[in-house]
Formats: C-alpha cells, sequence, structure tokens
C-alpha cells in the first residue's frame, strides 16, 4: 500500500473514533436504576410542630464518651446513594459509614452540653433528615411570668 493511503486510513480512524467518544459521552446515563425518594432517621425522642426532630444525649455524651451514632434509612433501599452529612457547629465533626448506614457525631470537648443540628443528605437527589441533638436539662423548668 502507498504510505498516503496508509496515513489517510490512520486519519480517518482517529477521527471516526473521536466521534465515538464524542457521542457516547453525551448519551443519557442508565435510568434503570433507581435514586433515593427518601432518608428517614428514626430514633428521635420528640418533635416540634414542624417535625423538626429532637434527640436528648444529656446521658449519653459525656468528657468521657464524646461520641454519638446516628442510624439512618432510605428508600428504596436498592437506591443509588452519595451520602454526606453536615453539622451546625464547627466543633463537632461527622464521619459516614454508608455501608452500615451510620453517622458517628464526635464532639469537642468544648462542644459537650451544647445544642447541635445534624443533616443527612444524598448528594445525588438532595434529599436529607435531620435532627438536633440536645442536653436536655432534667426535671421541669418552671418560668414565672413577669
Amino acid at each position: 500500500m502507498n504510505k498516503k493511503i496508509v496515513i489517510f486510513i490512520a486519519i480517518l480512524i482517529s477521527l471516526v473514533s473521536i466521534v465515538f467518544i464524542a457521542v457516547w459521552g453525551t448519551l443519557p446515563e442508565n435510568n434503570s436504576q433507581s435514586i433515593i425518594e427518601s432518608i428517614t432517621i428514626s430514633d428521635y425522642d420528640e418533635t416540634n410542630e414542624d417535625g423538626d426532630k429532637f434527640k436528648d444525649i444529656l446521658n449519653i455524651v459525656t468528657s468521657d464518651q464524646n461520641i454519638y451514632i446516628i442510624e439512618y434509612e432510605f428508600l428504596p433501599t436498592d437506591a443509588v446513594y452519595r451520602i454526606t452529612a453536615t453539622s451546625s457547629r464547627d466543633d463537632v465533626s461527622l464521619q459516614v459509614d454508608e455501608f452500615n448506614k451510620k453517622v458517628y457525631v464526635y464532639f469537642d470537648l468544648s462542644a459537650i452540653g451544647k445544642t447541635v443540628t445534624i443533616r443527612i443528605i444524598d448528594k445525588g437527589t438532595q434529599e436529607y433528615d435531620e435532627i438536633t441533638l440536645w442536653f436536655k436539662s432534667s426535671g421541669v423548668i418552671i418560668v414565672p411570668d413577669l
């Protein structure tokens, strides 16, 4: 074969492969996998009228045991997920265990006794659930009328 024909065939194959890669990259993703419809934290003590969840951790988190574990579920269970968690305080750090569906909440000593809100979010769908962890004082507090 002539060198010009070989070079022409090589360039033609290169152009076809570039077009193939460009078309393949713009195809929509496979939608046969389900996405997260809801995330739920089921272990909480009470809710307010807005539906916010609260958990009293006064006797759970101490200076000796400064960790609390939040368990969550999502539906459908076979959904594709990318779970993250955020905290309303800088002195509370989080670690997400996607496999066991848990969020480990680590309290600095300065954060113990202070209220913190934890939000568990799916990055793909932006579905979330949140819970406020607080150190509720025991007993009844009576506030007098002024």
